[in-house]
């Protein structure tokens, strides 16, 4: 198990409620087998107070579970997911890293890519967004160039503070994009019901999509009912049953997805085949 801190280029990554991280805590681990192949897995998470998950966290998990997984076959993955989940309750960032390094041990051992083990390539190419730290209006809109030069079409905005400068973020931004590019107001569970619908009716005139406006579901909810744009679920999806709920619910048009957050790409698999289903 290796620590590694990943600096960030820009010097601060900001988001809702004052919430920022300088450097990345990572956690790299590496499962080696009786016939010489090795697996690696890494978990990232994005500082202690954004989800239940913090880098000193993870190695502690890890060195938890790790007697329970010695001597087992890791290419057995639903075996090995039921392990980690009877030796230690919750904690499903830290299973991730292990997860994903078995999925490593798997795909070497079959000499496939894991595209195809996971159920194949569905397109050609996978479009990323940027998002954009939280800032002034000014300083956000400015970044869109940037980016742009370095390829995105996509701009996440790091939203969830005053509403007003909230309604400005949006604004700036929307003003330089071009045609065919995407706009996300992220606001990472920080505003609160009223602020959300008050921000969202306020750029009704602009394609945005609005995301995670606040931290409990049922306020989300409340939100989406009383607005007109797209509405994507971040946070509160962290199982296979919150999606089938918030689906049932009518809670959202699209999902943010994280490997970490739901336990590795194992169950991240199981969320993802009932989107295929669901189509959302």
């Amino acid at each position: 198990v290796f620590q590694v801190d990943l600096p960030l280029t820009e010097g601060r990554y900001a988001w809702a409620e004052g919430k920022f991280v300088d450097v990345f805590d990572s956690t790299l681990v590496e499962i080696s087998t009786d016939t010489g192949l090795r697996g690696v897995g890494e978990i990232c998470p994005l500082g202690p107070f954004y989800l239940p998950a913090f880098g000193p966290g993870a190695r502690t998990a890890i060195a938890e579970l790790a007697p329970h997984l010695l001597g087992q076959d890791p290419r057995e993955l639903g075996r090995i997911n039921q392990i980690m989940d009877s030796a230690l309750l919750g904690h499903l960032y830290a299973k991730s890293a292990l997860d994903m390094a078995c999925w490593d041990v798997l795909g070497r051992a079959v000499a496939l890519p894991l595209c195809v083990l996971l159920g194949g390539r569905f397109g050609v190419a996978i479009d990323l967004y940027r998002a954009i730290s939280q800032e002034s209006p000014a300083a956000m809109a400015a970044k869109v160039a940037q980016y742009r030069a370095e390829g995105y079409r996509k701009f996440q905005l790091k939203v969830g503070g005053n509403a007003q400068d909230d309604i400005d973020r949006i604004r700036a931004v929307a003003a330089v994009l071009e045609r065919g590019e995407l706009l996300m107001a992220d606001a990472n569970c920080g505003w609160l019901a009223n602020d959300a619908i008050r921000v969202a009716n306020a750029v009704r005139d602009i394609d945005v999509y609005i995301e995670q406006p606040c931290r409990e579901l049922d306020k989300c909810i409340a939100v989406r009912q009383q607005i007109s744009q797209p509405f994507i679920l971040d946070e509160s999806i962290d199982s296979v049953d919150a999606l089938l709920g918030a689906h049932q619910q009518k809670a959202m048009d699209a999902i943010n997805l994280k490997i970490a957050k739901v336990g590795g790409l194992t169950k991240a698999k199981q969320v993802c085949d009932p989107c295929v289903t669901l189509r959302i």
